[in-house]
């Protein structure tokens, strides 16, 4: 048998068990709890001056819009003065922006920063990234990009992403348990190969076993560390899939029940290590969904442009679901502290002002990550910076040593001022 016939056994079995031969691995110390990180997005921008915190340091008070987030000040950093370079100021080409880093247009397209988080730790969890969309009206406006730019379309049934990561039911561990015997399978035929390669090859492939074996016995400590917990305590039902169907998952009036299933999902996904990025999408950029939990019958991109005070009420509704999001990271034991410690969450929208449709001071906010170092409880200015340099420290905090991320900072580097 001929090397390159070897190799392409190598290439089949690494592929069936989802095995990079590019990886990215973090050396973490003894009982250390590895890095997370959620990306939440609310659509349509802010109106600055309701939205932006009063201050400077710690020494600042929060206006209407983000007023909900004030019993968690102290676990977040308000941002301002932060802008998304590049031409245009559409819905369109933030959602762009956002996390690529890019130009806004679709010449520029590159990947997310969610997704190239995702591919760096894929060999060490069991999904390389959860990407949910929480009720969305239209799915053409994804903010989620592979490496070749190509959109990555969101989980929108939460009963669905629950299942794919946990089973029927939170007490049904057969699903990784099959995993893992899929692992034992790939495990021995892998090791069979490597008595027939050469020296140099033994070492290539003895580096592609050992991540197999520590993803076999991360999906062994998660059978048995992930407990059953009252999911879906409502008994939210779908019964219909398909998005002609008007699925019961795109109701925007129960959006708060399907908002809670998503975020539960994402949460013990995090803490049984089953994924180390996730990505929460509400709506999408100009959606016509009426919210009526948030007391305004207008849409958010309706009240977007009329800049009053529904749109006030909108995004407050907004921030006191992100604020329940950071409760419930705060209330889930992780190590020697909470899963919210080790965990950096980053807010961001498609639009600034969102009825100028510019991209400049954009509604940024990070909470949580202080075990990484991130000095929470703080408001902090910036004059005018790309926005590039919040995804290089976002990168930095999971422990991914980049420099730069996209295409639009002349002057490439960390966000300064995030750690304490």
């Amino acid at each position: 048998m001929s090397f390159s016939i070897k190799r392409r056994d190598f290439l089949k079995v690494a592929g069936t068990t989802g095995l990079s031969l590019s990886f990215g691995r973090l050396a973490l110390g003894a009982g250390a709890s590895p890095r997370r990180v959620i990306v939440v997005y609310t659509p349509d921008g802010a109106i600055p001056a309701q939205w932006h915190a009063q201050g400077i340091g710690t020494n600042f008070t929060l206006p209407p819009m983000t007023q909900p987030l004030e019993r968690i000040r102290q676990h977040c950093i308000f941002l301002s003065g932060l802008n998304m370079v590049g031409p245009g100021g559409t819905h369109e080409g933030g959602v762009i922006k956002l996390l690529t880093g890019t130009g806004g247009q679709s010449s520029t397209l590159g990947v997310s920063l969610d997704h190239y988080l995702g591919q760096v730790f894929k060999t060490q969890t069991v999904r390389p990234h959860l990407n949910l969309n929480i009720v969305p009206i239209y799915t053409d406006k994804h903010i989620t990009y592979d490496n070749n730019g190509v959109p990555v379309v969101p989980e929108m049934n939460p009963l669905a992403a629950f299942d794919s990561l946990f089973g029927t039911s939170a007490n049904d561990s057969a699903r990784r348990q099959r995993r893992i015997s899929a692992l034992d399978h790939s495990l021995s035929e892998l090791n069979t190969l490597r008595t027939q390669l050469g020296a140099t090859e033994k070492v290539k492939l003895d580096t592609h076993l050992d991540a197999l074996r520590e993803l076999e016995q991360k999906l062994q400590s998660a059978v048995g560390s992930c407990s059953a917990w009252n999911f879906n305590p409502s008994g939210f039902q779908v019964t219909r899939t398909a998005l002609w169907q008007n699925p019961e998952f795109m109701d925007a009036s129960r959006m708060g029940t399907i908002a809670d299933l998503h975020a539960d999902v994402a949460v013990h996904a995090l803490a049984c290590d089953l994924t180390r990025v996730v990505t929460l999408k509400w709506n999408n950029s100009v959606h016509d969904n009426v919210i009526k939990e948030a007391g305004s019958p207008m849409t958010c991109h309706g009240a977007s442009h009329a800049a009053g005070q529904d749109f006030v009420a909108i995004k407050a509704w907004y921030m006191e679901r992100f604020a329940r999001l950071i409760e419930q990271l705060q209330a889930t034991p992780d190590g020697a502290g909470t899963l919210l410690d080790n965990t950096l969450v980053f807010h961001g929208s498609c639009l600034a002002n969102g009825s100028w449709h510019n991209h400049d001071d954009m509604p940024f906010i990070l909470a949580g990550g202080s075990a990484g170092g991130m000095a929470t409880g703080r408001s902090l200015a910036f004059g005018g910076l790309p926005h590039n340099k919040l995804l290089v420290s976002i990168a930095r905090f999971m422990g991914v040593n980049v420099n730069s991320f996209g295409d639009q900072d002349s002057a490439p580097g960390p966000l300064p001022g995030l750690s304490g």
